[in-house]
């Protein structure tokens, strides 16, 4: 009798734990609750769904097509951070099975400018590797119609915010080969436009999807994980199978560097659209809080996270590099220690989504590497624990039994 007093109290503890998070309408039966997406509405997260539409599409081969937006005259549309025009791109696959890729490039803010600034660097068609493969017989979505983001914003897929900035006019000039004087003095964060006239053409060219997964690389897996898998679940209803695999986005951020963290809050403004409940949403906090208030609220979307444990991307942007050169003889404990500090991160706070919600967040973390991203990758087919990504990836899809919590133990340090 004691003991099943006891398993009804933590059974009652471990729900009160995620019906916290989940205070606009509770546990719903398939999909987003109501009250949730009328949070959403209210914080206006769709206040771009319908706006935009391609001014041209045509194919690109292999094909690939392409839509490119019209910034329009009021020049209100998806951009780039340049000023330059945003494309998007299809390919006809399975209908009822739609990948919506977020590809990744850096970030920019006041004084950091790192990111990637014109989407036709990063048209398709890509390499045919990873989960763009097509005759190996590895890849499970080989056959899945795509909608594929370039990113171009410098705001992960989050940002709603023009900004002037008189020093980001000598960077674009240099970037792109311009004369002196005649390159933009603002940066237009127009990630929240991009990425909802991406998910806008998804529901026009693929309406009969019914397995959709929202995936991103490196900062498109920050903005998979972001605003994205809600404009997805709006666009396409609860009653479709809607996944999310970030590939090396942290999301995770090193709180320590304050001075980066408000400049992002400043200048991407991404903060605006949190909605009113998640209490632990601060843009000057964590980013997983959005994660835990999603899987909360919507009973049915599951949710993977790759990354390696020493990525070295990933420290770049969050400060936690060496602050030595590598000719220094303090180099390698520098490297080790700021190693450490972002692995504990990265474990913690994606830990702490899978201890709420086990059977639909996991995480595949490799240990001791410094590789970024693995999707696009030949990373797709190496292993963590003996289990290679891409059939960790199948797992995740159907989802089997087999898909499982993977973070490897750190090999024994010298």
């Amino acid at each position: 009798m004691r003991l099943l007093l006891l398993l009804l109290t933590l059974s009652f503890l471990a729900l009160g734990s995620t019906a916290a998070l989940a205070k606009p309408g509770g546990v719903y039966p398939h999909g987003l609750n109501p009250q949730a997406e009328q949070e959403l509405r209210d914080a206006n997260v769709d206040k771009y769904v319908g706006q935009f539409t391609p001014a041209v599409s045509f194919p690109v081969g292999e094909g690939w097509i392409k839509h490119t937006f019209d910034p329009g005259a009021a020049f209100d549309g998806p951009l780039c951070v340049a000023g330059t025009p945003y494309s998007v791109f299809t390919k006809q696959g399975n209908p009822a099975k739609l990948l919506i890729m977020l590809q990744g490039g850096g970030a920019c803010w006041q004084d950091f400018y790192n990111c990637n600034v014109l989407a036709e660097d990063q048209e398709p068609p890509p390499p045919q590797v990873g989960i763009w493969d097509e005759l190996s017989g590895l890849n499970p979505i080989d056959d899945w119609s795509v909608v594929y983001l370039p990113y171009c914003d410098g705001s992960v897929f989050t940002g709603d915010n023009d900004v002037f900035d008189p020093a980001w006019q000598a960077f674009i000039e240099g970037a792109l080969g311009m004369e002196p004087g005649t390159g933009p003095i603002v940066r237009f964060h127009r990630g929240l436009r991009n990425v909802t006239a991406g998910i806008d053409v998804a529901r026009e060219m693929f309406p009969n999807a019914s397995r959709i997964m929202v995936a991103g690389s490196s900062a498109g897996g920050v903005g998979a994980t972001a605003f994205a898998p809600f404009l997805a679940r709006m666009a396409y209803g609860n009653n479709k199978k809607l996944m999310v695999f970030n590939d090396a986005g942290p999301v995770a951020i090193n709180l320590a560097d304050t001075a980066a963290i408000a400049a992002r809050a400043a200048d991407w403004m991404f903060g605006q659209y949190y909605p009113a409940s998640c209490d632990e949403c601060d843009d000057l906090g964590q980013g997983t809080a959005l994660i835990k208030w999603r899987l909360a609220n919507d009973s049915t979307i599951r949710e993977a996270f790759y990354s390696t444990d020493f990525d070295t991307t990933n420290r770049f942007f969050m400060n936690l590099l060496p602050t030595v050169p590598p000719t220094d003889p303090a180099f390698p404990l520098q490297f080790l220690l700021t190693g450490l500090i972002y692995r504990d991160l990265i474990i913690s706070e994606h830990g702490a989504i899978h201890d709420l919600f086990p059977d639909r967040y996991k995480r595949f973390i490799q240990a001791g590497r410094t590789t970024h991203t693995a999707l696009q990758t030949p990373v797709f087919y190496e292993t963590a624990d003996g289990v290679p990504l891409y059939e960790w990836l199948a797992d995740f899809l159907v989802p089997r039994p087999s898909w499982e919590d993977i973070v490897e133990e750190l090999p024994p340090l010298p």
